[in-house]
């Protein structure tokens, strides 16, 4: 048994392993470089490194496809065979990654606070955890999981920065925006390139409709953000929205094709941002020549592993399929999120509460069914949270419902909903002015 940086126990044949441990901690933390391929050359001079073989079934779950169930299992089942070796700590997070396999996504991270009772400095329970909030749609606990290991932190402790984006990162989904905002530049002291903590910051300017200073923060830090870094593409995507506000869509789409999606991509990550923006667009009228068709042949060809497996995917794909007028497709989707809303576990209940609905919703419009539509996507915008997303991911709903209103000629529930976003996103919103005009 050997220490981490961190004094957290890890259990490893090799001395050489603990190093290659905190490289792959570095790099889940910061997007910059691949845990995974640091893991397999640890555990290949190393089989005996259980807390590797965890870290590589946790890392690879929080990319939320289906596709990495089999690795996962085959990394639990490794450090199970281990298990007589490993600590209690191991074993807990043994529990954490059964839950996450069997769906039971509540149950793991509850798991995953257990042992950061015990061990408040383990970066693998307290990151996986905070993805998995977000996944979950959880944003007390994006929050709260933070806040509860925090006092055991200060800038000694290395891995201190990301601990601070995360917190920022909740204090901003939980509306608490200027502290999330001092969260974030404290994070950026201690690491400029950290950067959750600069997508933290961002989601407060977007939040508060403070679109040039959103702009100026984004590009004037495009060095830390944006070079070799896995997450760059969500960054992109926040940039674009800056300028979407501002009605320059040569530039919004110059991003696109550059930094949001400048070329096919296995990760449905990448494609769930590409869809939303392409989506926004479409509903600003903005001509996208082909690249919608390109990224419905992306879905496609994720289709017979991912569909019906995570509801906040499913509706990305839907948007492409439904912008396409790819029914056939389309139908694969809502056929597989049938079944899987027919289960009792966590993704479950996500299909049958939010997605299914909003999926119909968004084929409605697509189809100029405005009233369809409204009546689709109105019960269930509320609860929206529930399969996932941000607040400002989930605003592509509220923008959906305004444009149905507007094309449906019903221009009271349209002024209805846009009171509601002016406060939410603030007045400064020149989207939302041009929504005002029409209504």
């Amino acid at each position: 048994m050997r220490n981490d940086a961190r004094g957290v126990a890890i259990t490893a044949g090799r001395a050489e392993s603990l190093q290659h441990y905190e490289t792959a901690l570095q790099q889940f933390q910061s997007y910059v470089g691949d845990p995974i391929a640091t893991l397999d050359a640890a555990l290949e001079q190393d089989p005996e490194f259980v807390s590797g073989h965890l870290m590589k079934a946790l890392v690879l779950f929080t990319l939320g496809e289906r596709k990495f169930v089999a690795p996962v299992q085959a990394s639990l089942d490794a450090a199970q065979a281990r298990s007589a070796k490993a600590s209690d700590r191991e074993r807990m997070l043994m529990g954490a990654v059964r839950e996450l396999l069997a769906n039971d996504w509540h149950v793991a991270c509850r798991t995953l606070d257990r042992v950061l009772i015990d061990h408040p400095r383990d970066v693998l329970a307290l990151q996986t955890g905070h993805l998995m909030d977000f996944y979950r749609g959880d944003a007390l606990n994006l929050r709260n999981r933070v806040i509860r290991v925090l006092p055991h932190w200060d800038a000694s402790v290395p891995g201190y920065s990301y601990v601070l984006g995360m917190h920022a990162f909740g204090l901003e989904e939980m509306n608490q925006y200027p502290q999330a905002e001092q969260e974030a530049r404290r994070a950026l002291e201690v690491e400029p390139r950290d950067g959750w903590a600069v997508h933290a910051a961002t989601h407060v300017m977007e939040m508060q409709g403070r679109i040039p200073e959103g702009i100026e923060w984004l590009e004037s830090r495009r060095s830390d953000w944006a070079p070799d870094n896995g997450f760059a593409f969500h960054n992109w995507w926040h940039l674009a929205l800056f300028y979407l506000d501002d009605a320059r869509y040569d530039k919004v789409l110059e991003l696109y094709d550059t930094g949001v999606h400048p070329e096919p991509s296995p990760i449905l990550l990448s494609l769930v941002d590409a869809s939303a923006l392409l989506w926004r667009l479409t509903l600003e009228g903005v001509d996208l020549g082909k690249r919608f068709e390109t990224i419905a042949d992306e879905w496609e060809a994720q289709l017979e592993n991912e569909a019906g497996y995570y509801a906040f995917n499913d509706l990305h794909a839907a948007l492409a399929f439904s912008a396409c007028g790819r029914q056939r497709s389309l139908a694969r989707v809502k056929e597989a999120m049938t079944h899987a809303a027919a289960g009792t576990h966590v993704l479950a209940g996500m299909a049958r509460e939010v997605g299914i609905p909003l999926v119909a919703g968004i084929e409605a419009f697509s189809k100029e069914k405005y009233r369809e539509a409204i009546e689709a996507i109105e019960p269930v915008r509320d609860i929206a949270n529930r399969f996932g997303g941000s607040h400002a991911q989930r605003d592509l709903l509220t923008l959906t419902l305004i444009e149905a209103a507007l094309r449906s000629g019903d221009r009271a529930r349209a002024r209805h909903y846009l009171a509601e976003r002016r406060v939410l996103k603030s007045p400064a919103s020149r989207w939302g002015a041009r929504l005002e005009a029409r209504a």
